[in-house]
């Protein structure tokens, strides 16, 4: 029987080797594409129209072929060359890269070419100048030192497809520090009057949110904002129609997150400050200059259920003969300075320019340090003012004069004003930059040089330069209201490999 099975099987297998195969083949030979005139990778800017023309051969009819441009999962366009306007920083993991494709619809097979690219803004660095336009109305111009020295005449306008609303008023960075992650989230706030104030995007400058909208139950308007540096151990905090509203920062609370949907309280007399709130760098206490009750007072920094009230003085180590109680007259400036931590403010009082020198103590007391009326001719209206911020120089313009008063040497009086340069015309605006880990040391001054035209000039800011220029920009549409030159600790390139 075992020999009957085996012979049934070779039987079997030579009866299916016999058997012919008559199937119906029909083999298509496959075309082939191919992809050239494209590099291994590619820089791209934002706000910037970016072209590619690869090149594509081919024996496959074109209506039968379809194109994509992608990073990661985004398509960006659908066409064989590629032109596109990056106005975000793509959100990706580094792992996408920018990816061509081929696909012929017939067979649906695709071709492809993978490319390294990075996305940069060029709003990294530079100086942001708010302006005030022929019209009276306020325009965002952009110097960038990122993309090939590029001026934006109307940065805001071009990025978010809106003009600015309103009257120019200020400009600024502002810096969020995460609470949990420590990493640093760069906005920029433009402050306008009557009009809408917006937050922007530090790294595209598209709007995030206005200001005006962030309060609970009500729209208020802006007046100032504490700080360039919002970090976990203090709150942020704004002046509108001399009240303090405030938010918390850090792992409580967002930069997205609304304000307090009441002001700081105040003590039995109430308050109405002046549109400046300055806090010392090493202190945690914000200063401001009640115009209602004519008196120094301050809050703390670190929580919202702080309470505006007086300044405690220290009387026995303050300047004598100075009511340190009663304030006359209308706040002009205040401002702090890391050489020393002091604060310093200038109030204008019946015609005369009082400067006063200030300084917090470790348990929140404070110190008159001087109190000075600038000779007549050192402030005007319209002067500008700006700190230097690792030498005892306050920077005082008058008219196109700029000069710098010695700080150290207030007795002096009008000896302590050096006339440092005057320029061919009026001095708008200034700004010190400084970052001593970042290496930055510029200090901006912005003149008009037209009817509806200003210059940026970056000077020496050492008095023996005799206001020497180190860069110009000319050609700013408008008149520059307020400048600030904003800057990245790390630079946010992304790449996608």
């Amino acid at each position: 029987m075992r020999k009957i099975y085996l012979f049934s099987v070779w039987l079997l297998c030579c009866l299916n080797a016999c058997i012919e195969d008559k199937g119906n083949y029909n083999y298509v030979p496959l075309e082939e594409v191919a992809i050239s005139g494209l590099d291994d990778s590619y820089r791209f800017v934002l706000q910037k129209s970016q072209s590619i023309t690869p090149k594509v051969i081919t024996n496959i009819d074109e209506s039968n072929l379809t194109y994509c441009w992608r990073i990661g999962p985004d398509t960006l366009c659908k066409t064989k060359d590629f032109n596109y306007t990056f106005t975000r920083i793509p959100v990706a993991v580094s792992s996408n890269p920018l990816t061509f494709e081929v696909r012929d619809m017939t067979t649906d097979v695709r071709y492809s070419k993978v490319m390294q690219v990075s996305v940069v803004s060029p709003f990294y660095s530079g100086w942001l100048m708010l302006t005030a336009q022929r019209d009276g109305k306020a325009a965002l111009a952009f110097q960038s030192y990122e993309d090939e020295q590029m001026l934006y005449q109307d940065v805001y306008q071009e990025v978010n497809n809106e003009k600015l609303s309103g009257t120019p008023l200020m400009v600024k960075q502002l810096r969020y520090q995460d609470g949990i992650t420590g990493a640093y989230m760069d906005r920029v706030s433009v402050f306008c009057k009557n009009g809408k104030s917006p937050e922007l995007d530090g790294t595209s400058l598209v709007r995030c949110k206005y200001y005006e909208d962030e309060f609970k139950n009500e729209s208020l308007h802006i007046d100032n904002i504490t700080s360039e540096y919002y970090r976990n151990e203090n709150a942020l905090s704004v002046v509108s129609d001399g009240l303090v509203y405030g938010k918390v920062s850090g792992s409580m609370g967002s930069p997205d997150d609304a304000y307090y949907q009441y002001p700081f309280e105040g003590d039995e007399r109430g308050y109405k400050v002046a549109p400046f709130l300055v806090k010392g760098a090493y202190t945690s206490y914000y200063f401001a200059l009640d115009e209602l009750n004519h008196r120094f007072v301050y809050y703390a920094a670190t929580t919202l259920s702080s309470r505006v009230s007086s300044v405690v003085w220290n009387e026995e180590e303050s300047v004598s003969g100075v009511d340190l109680y009663d304030v006359q007259g209308e706040m002009i400036w205040m401002g702090a300075i890391l050489y020393d931590d002091d604060i310093y403010s200038i109030v204008l009082d019946k015609g005369v320019y009082v400067l006063r020198r200030m300084a917090i103590e470790w348990d929140g007391r404070a110190k008159l340090l001087a109190c000075m009326e600038l000779p007549a001719g050192v402030v005007c209206e319209g002067s500008c003012f700006a700190l230097h911020p690792t030498s005892p120089y306050l920077f005082i313009s008058n008219g196109n004069m700029l000069q710098a008063i010695n700080l150290e040497n207030l007795s002096a009086g009008a000896g302590a004003v050096n006339e440092i340069y005057r320029y061919e015309g009026e001095i708008l605006a200034m700004h010190y930059a400084f970052d001593n880990s970042s290496k930055l040391d510029e200090f901006g001054i912005a003149i008009q040089t037209g009817e509806n035209e200003s210059a940026l000039l970056i000077i020496n800011p050492t008095l023996s330069s005799k206001g020497e220029i180190i860069t110009r920009y000319d050609h700013v549409e408008g008149k520059v209201v307020s400048l600030y030159r904003v800057f990245t600790t790390d630079y946010y390139s992304i790449f996608y490999r």
